[in-house]
């Protein structure tokens, strides 16, 4: 009779939980027994990945053309020849799997660089990885980072939820796959009042958050206001940089 492999990411071991008791540590203490979950960072593709699924932007079909990632002009420019087929989709393609997007060799991701991707001039046996301010301003600014922000937030509130609390919930479980305990989602509920009274009447800058232009006009989904826009991707963007959010464990 055929057996069915077990695929290691269902696997009872590559699920365990990195948390770790006095027992375990004394029987185990190197986790060469596999006795606990290991915690890390992701790599830099699942990185973007995890950002775009929590979104909800995250394009899933299998197979086809890969896609040309946003570069910024100056990396274009710092090249032996700036790349004109460097084309940047801008409908669903934008927001395919890290695993189809195009790397110049001689032209680094920044984005993916700046989590430790290796540089594809060799061959890579093991990823070191880093922690710095850099990764930090990567996921708060690049453009993808930002745009999944924006679309978190519509999707939080176009979900069935009438309460600031029930889409606290809601975001919070997109981002790390569980409810907030009591003092978590309190931050969240205290972030999000503190934006709303920085940003009441301010419609600049409220337009500026919701699209990238000042003049531009956010469409809210129904029964919100572009206020309601603003503040909740603030807090996506927030959430998206939780730890636990880029974190295997």
């Amino acid at each position: 009779m055929l057996c069915r492999p077990t695929s290691p990411s269902t696997s009872a071991t590559y699920q365990q939980s990195s948390r770790t008791t006095p027992r375990l540590l004394a029987i185990d203490p190197q986790n060469r027994l596999l006795a606990r979950g290991p915690r890390f960072r992701t790599d830099a593709e699942l990185v973007r990945d995890i950002v775009l699924t929590a979104s909800g932007l995250v394009h899933l079909t299998i197979g086809g053309p890969s896609t040309f990632p946003p570069v910024p002009d100056s990396v274009l420019n710092d090249t032996f020849a700036r790349p004109d087929y460097w084309q940047v989709p801008e409908g669903p393609e934008r927001y395919r799997r890290s695993l189809y997007i195009f790397r110049k060799r001689s032209m680094p991701d920044p984005v993916l660089a700046s989590f430790d991707a290796p540089n594809a001039d060799f061959a890579c046996a093991r990823r070191l990885r880093s922690n710095t301010p850099l990764a930090s301003l990567v996921s708060l600014n690049e453009p993808v980072f930002v745009e999944a922000a924006r679309a978190m937030a519509l999707r939080v509130l176009r979900n069935d939820s009438s309460t600031d609390q029930q889409r606290a919930d809601y975001a919070f479980r997109l981002c790390t796959g569980r409810r907030p305990e009591q003092a978590e989602r309190a931050e969240v509920l205290a972030l999000l009042q503190s934006r709303r009274r920085q940003l009441a009447d301010r419609t600049e800058i409220i337009n500026q958050i919701t699209t990238g232009d000042t003049e531009k006009s956010p469409v809210p989904p129904r029964n919100t206001t572009a206020a309601d826009l603003a503040v909740w991707t603030i807090t996506a963007r927030v959430l998206l940089n939780l730890d636990e959010t880029l974190t295997k464990n």
